[in-house]
């Protein structure tokens, strides 16, 4: 099991190793999410400990970030596979 903190709400909880974040962080957070196709950008987010633990970003997903003009350390949380280890997102 992969462990995820929410830095900003500090919240912490568990994620099968190569499990999607987003119904975990739905269950577990406050974190928003739309459209959950990586379309619309609600649920961008930045991971700031633990990107080797996560998978590389969908081309919808580098789309999607580029019309928002956002930074390479945003992802779209409900793009985010949780590989292993331990994970901090801050959105």
């Amino acid at each position: 099991m992969a462990k995820v903190r929410i830095r900003n709400e500090g919240v912490e909880f568990e994620v099968p190793d190569n499990g999607q974040l987003m119904p975990y962080a739905k269950e577990k957070s406050n974190m928003l999410f739309g459209c959950g196709k990586g379309e619309c950008g609600t649920c961008i987010c930045s991971v700031s400990k633990g990107s080797e633990n996560v998978n590389p970003k969908t081309q919808r997903e580098e789309l999607t970030l580029a019309k928002m003009a956002a930074y390479p350390t945003q992802r779209l949380a409900c793009q985010i596979v949780i590989k292993k280890g331990e994970v901090e997102i801050e959105y």
